[in-house]
């Protein structure tokens, strides 16, 4: 019985003492440094009940907790903390936000800074030195620190990948260190016990930067519709499972959520869940290098201090950027995909800088388009000019091969041939032709011409009478015409003189002369026609020269 009233004194006691204890102020993670985009969680212990917080002097009227959760701190979160409880005041806690980044990369290689309690997720250590020798990786959660172990085996020069114990907590925050105190930037996983998740970043939102929410429903993306909400206001209704943010601002930091109706299969029963809230944090962006396109591509960073080197980065199209050298301009030869730089020392860092987007296939294919266009055009401007000559040609030959042909003997000497009229060898144009000479062939007191023309004459009768080429001359004469004459009975049906299967008797017995085409004995109506020789008429000088 005396023992039990001792245990009840000095719980008394110590519930005393502790009520007299000062209150203070505590960080965790415990950093020795704070970098910009970092999240703490400062704690007043030695406290009981309703807390009251305080920044440079001045109350914060939205704590009232043991614990004060900043998420992504800036420049100006650097000051002075103090809390107080039962009248007490904590001693100054001052912090410093450093306005650049940690040397080391923590980053998600697989899965979602939102996930289901008992999931996990596979993280990345990318450190700006040469080795990773001498590093090691924590996490925050449960009010506790834990330090994870690490399988060398998947160490390489400068990334080390490992995965976590599955996540029971709320919120668990990744870190890695060296041991001289140099550190990654922080990761913060969250977990959730409904299906449907609303994704945000593992880290703060950066201000004037574009930013891209999710909604997620677990195991499909049949997803027919989609309501985003912020601070349980809705701000999009939609079929799209995004909500897009152009350009962050401040006023675009608060709690997200969102709610999904989707199926599990094309003939499912739709559901609709709501997620739970995701806070958003929007920070101002850390000090930044700026990457040139002047002459060449060029990396500087004003803010930075001196004796920083400058990283270049390369990353193609959904990977991770990959390492790309040391020095302040970019000399080696591109490859398609996205490039950048960042500005490296000691202790830190600066944020990547702007992005410079570099297709190589481009130049190349608008080469080739450009070749390909002159070879088609060339080739359209030679079958042009060839199909004009062609044109040209046919037009002026045209005008020699519709005239009536001489017939003349054939090259191999049968009976029968033809020679096209030719052009004359002059340049002048005009007069290029031979005109019909309406002198008669036998002129009076003068010889008969070669080649001359006998113009055609009209009979005594009310029917023209036409002269046709006669290969003999008219009378044995050289190149002379015979005419057609009318048939003797004074008929309808005229008798035409055509070229006879043999030569003509008559006119000085010629060979090449015709013969008259005769009426049928009967006096049908079938007219009898000779049908041209193979040979001239026998006769005349005896010269060959029949059809």
């Amino acid at each position: 019985m005396g023992m039990t009233y001792l245990f009840l004194i000095l719980a008394v006691f110590s519930v005393v003492v502790k009520s007299q204890l000062k209150p203070q102020v505590s960080m965790a993670p415990t950093f020795k440094q704070v970098y910009s985009g970092d999240t703490i969680i400062l704690s007043c212990d030695n406290s009981t009940g309703k807390v009251k917080w305080f920044f440079n002097t001045t109350e914060d009227q939205n704590q009232a907790n043991k614990t004060w959760s900043i998420g992504a701190v800036s420049a100006k979160n650097s000051g002075s903390y103090q809390c107080e409880n039962n009248g007490q005041k904590s001693d100054n806690f001052i912090i410093t936000v450093l306005e650049y980044l940690p040397p080391a990369t923590l980053s998600l290689k697989s899965g979602e800074p939102v996930i289901n309690i008992d999931g996990s997720v596979v993280l990345e250590l990318l450190v700006e030195e040469k080795s990773l020798f001498g590093w090691c990786c924590w996490v925050y959660k449960g009010g506790k620190v834990h330090r994870i172990k690490l399988k060398k085996s998947l160490t390489t020069n400068q990334v080390l990948t490992f995965q976590p114990y599955k996540l029971k907590d709320n919120i668990a925050i990744y870190w890695c260190s060296d041991e001289t105190n140099l550190r990654s930037t922080p990761l913060t996983i969250k977990t959730s016990d409904r299906i449907v998740l609303m994704m945000i970043l593992p880290g703060p939102a950066l201000l004037g930067e574009k930013l891209n929410l999710r909604c997620v429903v677990l195991g499909t993306d049949r997803i027919s519709r989609t309501i985003f909400y912020k601070d349980k206001q809705t701000i999009k209704d939609s079929s799209s499972s995004s909500y897009v943010i152009d350009n962050v601002t401040e006023s675009d930091q608060g709690k997200y959520s969102c709610q999904a109706t989707y199926t599990r299969s094309d003939k499912g029963k739709p559901n609709t869940v709501n997620s739970t809230q995701q806070e958003l944090i929007v920070s101002a962006p850390p000090m930044k290098a700026v990457l040139s396109e002047s002459a060449g591509l060029s990396c500087s960073c004003s803010s930075c201090p001196n004796g920083a080197f400058y990283h270049w980065y390369y990353k193609q199209p959904d990977h991770q950027w990959l390492s790309k050298g040391t020095h302040k301009s970019y000399t080696d030869v591109m490859s398609a995909g996205s490039y950048a730089c960042r500005a490296v020392w000691k202790n830190g860092r600066s944020a990547l800088s702007n992005i410079h987007y570099y297709d190589v296939d481009t130049p190349e294919i608008n080469v080739l388009l450009i070749t390909i266009g002159v070879i088609i055009l060339g080739a359209v401007l030679v079958i042009g000019a060839i199909f004009m000559y062609c044109k040209r040609r046919t037009g002026e030959e045209a005008i020699y091969q519709d005239m009536p042909l001489m017939t003349v003997k054939s090259q191999d000497g049968g009976d029968g041939g033809y020679e096209e009229l030719h052009k004359k060898h002059g340049t002048k144009r005009e007069g290029e032709y031979d005109t019909l000479n309406t002198t008669p062939a036998e002129a009076a007191g003068g010889e008969k011409t070669e080649g001359a023309y006998e113009a055609l004459k009209k009979a005594e009768g009310k029917e023209e009478e036409y002269h046709t080429l006669e290969e003999g001359a008219a009378k044995g004469g050289d190149g002379g015409y015979e005419a057609l004459k009318k048939s003797q009975d004074g008929g309808t049906g005229d008798l035409y003189h055509t070229l006879g299967e043999k030569g003509g008797k008559g006119g000085d017995g010629g060979d090449g002369g015709y013969e008259a085409l005769k009426k049928s004995q009967d006096g049908g109506t079938g007219d009898l026609y000779h049908t041209l020789g193979e040979k001239g008429a026998k006769g005349g000088d005896g010269g060959d020269g029949g059809v």
